[in-house]
């Protein structure tokens, strides 16, 4: 985790040769959507949309934390804490929402390394839960996860509608690294195939750290932050070759620590929090002002 403030923004992403991409969507300018009313929500690292419903949102604290995540509404009422019983979070450090097989789930990656030494990584899912209020949940998969050369910092994780986990490295100099997990069978012990290198700066303090990732809906765009804004990449035919597309820039919120990114359900928004508290929620509609 790097303590930094977004002051200007200058889009790069160097990834190989170009595809061709749709004619450029339009973002407008980041606006406030709400304040979170739960200060317990100190260190928000990662954020989804819910599946099920219209303006619903997760979110979950950084590391420190214990094994649990936040449910809030569009007006910031924080209205469910979940906990995963049994498990000890290590580094939580996004999240990740969607729909497979007709059911609805959240994933959750402890997947931070800033010491770049653990063996293995951590994706659990569960069921997106229907019910508000505090829960502990008993029902969830854990997938055990390495790398196929080193460990990686990472925070930036998304999940596909067929399954397949993907992350994206946090490397110094903006060289991060893209992994994939084909859809997991259930809770075991798996190993990431890497699928591209990729080079990131959208300028400003912190412009070349992936913070944060998201997949639209429609899987048709794949979504990077860092601090100090975002690239939303068109996805082509084939799935594995969005990092080779050309980005386009979006900017948002200026925060004080601007860690995560989702799209909302409908994915015409750019959902980002911030750590601190109280914890802002800013959006980005597309369609422009």
């Amino acid at each position: 985790m790097v303590m930094v403030r977004a002051v200007a923004i200058v889009f790069l992403a160097s990834c190989g040769p170009v595809l061709s991409q749709e004619p450029e969507r339009v973002w407008g300018p980041p606006e406030e959507l709400c304040v979170l009313d739960n200060e317990e929500v100190n260190e928000s690292s990662g954020v989804a949309s819910s599946g099920l419903q219209i303006g619903v949102f997760y979110t979950h604290n950084d590391s420190g934390d214990s094994a649990r995540f936040f449910r809030f509404t569009r007006t910031g009422k924080v209205d469910g804490v979940y906990t995963l019983k049994g498990v000890e979070a290590q580094d939580w450090e996004d999240m990740a929402a969607a729909t497979v097989e007709g059911k609805s789930y959240l994933y959750l990656g402890d997947v931070g390394d800033n010491d770049e030494d653990r063996e293995s990584v951590v994706v659990h899912r569960v069921v997106e839960p229907a019910a508000t209020g505090t829960q502990t949940l008993t029902e969830f998969e854990s997938y055990t996860v390495k790398y196929p050369d080193k460990a990686h910092n990472c925070e930036a994780i998304f999940v596909t509608g067929r399954g397949d986990i993907w992350v994206v490295t946090k490397n110094i100099g903006g060289n991060s690294v893209v992994f994939m997990l084909s859809k997991p069978k259930g809770t075991g012990a798996y190993t990431f195939r890497k699928v591209a290198d990729l080079t990131i700066d959208t300028g400003g303090f912190g412009g070349k750290y992936v913070t944060g990732g998201a997949v639209s809906p429609d899987g048709k765009f794949v979504v990077l932050r860092t601090y100090s804004a975002a690239l939303e990449f068109p996805v082509p035919e084939k799935f594995e070759d969005w990092a080779k597309s050309k980005p386009l820039g979006v900017r948002t919120a200026l925060e004080q620590q601007g860690e995560a990114i989702c799209y909302s359900k409908s994915g015409k928004g750019l959902v980002t929090t911030s750590e601190f508290a109280p914890c802002p929620v800013s959006i980005v509609q597309l369609g422009g002002p």
